[in-house]
């Protein structure tokens, strides 16, 4: 707990929440509440794929969902990604030729992140980070993520956080900057 913020692991019933966080941290901003209805009740509440509410952590403020960050172990991501593009395309109607993927084994990937607008400012994306990357630490896992290169804001919150850049991914269309914290620096 902290200043009424309190983190937990989402539950299937979350999964509309977690696809709202979904299209916000992916800019699909235009999404009609019935796509993302449709996106929860065909992916999220699912298990085997990468925007499962079991891969999801929830920020609450005063007990009232807030923020959430989809991170999982890397060794899954190939199988998950998948299964997860596939139905990505049923949902939006776009795929992503030339996809690398985002993870390996030995990786703990964060992967989505996301704060509801009207909970901004107070450090809640900070918080998630940081329970993300406690979770690949008690996993012993380098933690990554990917981040837009002119996304100079994020750059610089994940390098505050103890992020390296560590090469690029091509990721729905375009490079990424990939970043890690490795293993090493788990003490």
């Amino acid at each position: 707990m902290n200043n009424g913020i309190s983190f937990r692991n989402a539950t299937i019933d979350d999964a509309l929440f977690i696809a709202k966080g979904f299209h916000m941290a992916m800019l699909y901003d235009d999404a009609s509440d019935e796509q993302i209805s449709n996106f929860a009740r065909n992916i999220c509440v699912r298990e085997d794929v990468l925007y499962s509410w079991r891969n999801t952590i929830i920020a609450e403020v005063d007990g009232k969902p807030a923020g959430m960050l989809t991170a999982y172990d890397g060794r899954y991501y190939h199988d998950m990604r998948i299964k997860t593009m596939a139905l990505v395309k049923q949902h939006l109607g776009v795929e992503f030729p030339g996809m690398e993927d985002e993870a390996v084994a030995g990786e703990y990937y964060l992967d989505s992140l996301a704060v509801m607008p009207e909970y901004r400012g107070r450090g809640i994306g900070r918080k998630l980070l940081e329970q993300g990357i406690e979770n690949g630490k008690e996993h012993n896992l380098d933690v990554t993520l990917a981040v837009d290169p002119i996304n100079d804001r994020a750059k610089k919150l994940y390098q505050s956080l103890g992020f390296k850049p560590s090469g690029t991914l091509f990721i729905f269309g375009h490079d990424y900057e990939k970043m890690i914290i490795t293993r090493q620096y788990h003490k």
